[in-house]
This record gives C-alpha cells, structure tokens and sequence, in this order.
C-alpha cells in the first residue's frame, strides 16, 4: 500500500493509510496515517457495524483534511469494545498455521533487530 499511495500522490491525488501498525507506516514512508487500535483484519471496525466503518472513514477524510506534513500519523479516537488483548486471542486460531510456526522466530529475532538499531 505505501508504494500505491506515493504513485497516487505523486499523480496528484491525496492519500491517507488506515492501518494498526503506524510504527511501519513510519518507517516506509506512507504520505498520511491514521493508526487505529484494532485488531488485525478489522482496521475499519467491527464485521457488520457499517456505522462504526463510516465513523472511521469519515476520520480518516478529517485527518487527511487536517494534515499539513508528510508522513504526519494521526491516532484515531476509535477504541475496540473490548480489550484488545482479549480480541486478539479470540480471533487467533488455537494452534498457529504451519508457516505462521516456523517463521515466528524469525519475526521476533527481526523486531529485535529492528528494536535495537532504532537505540
């Protein structure tokens, strides 16, 4: 998505990223970010809350609005109805998928990486 929206603003348009990981929004350079507390597969919201998928549409238009420097990140005021810790682990499966098995470690031992260069 970073890629597409420096193509689009480079054509002219606006864009603005929703996303939950404004940490990599930053570090690949998205033009806008509005960050939301959401868990993972839910950035607009609940599935069949078209209010609550408005609601942060609608932000993301008022932060986009309101922007005035490249790669600003805004924090959206939406907060997840329950905790988010509990949401998460209600929508992890059980057991992790094969891939997500093996390439854990590989993605604590990057973060670590990342975590430590940024020092």
């Amino acid at each position: 998505m970073p890629v597409l929206a420096r193509t689009l603003e480079a054509a002219g348009f606006a864009t603005i990223l929703v996303t939950m990981m404004p940490y990599w929004a930053e570090k690949v350079g998205t033009p806008r970010t509005l960050a939301v507390e959401h868990p993972f597969g839910h950035t607009l919201g609940r599935p069949g809350d078209p209010e609550g998928h408005l609601s942060i549409i609608r932000e993301a238009l008022l932060a986009l609005k309101k922007m005035e420097h490249p790669g600003e990140i805004i924090h959206s005021s939406s907060l997840w109805p329950e905790p988010v810790d509990e949401a998460i682990n209600a929508w992890q499966p059980p057991e992790p998928s094969p891939i997500i098995r093996e390439l854990r470690p590989r993605f604590r031992d990057m973060l670590r990486q990342h975590r430590d260069a940024d020092s």
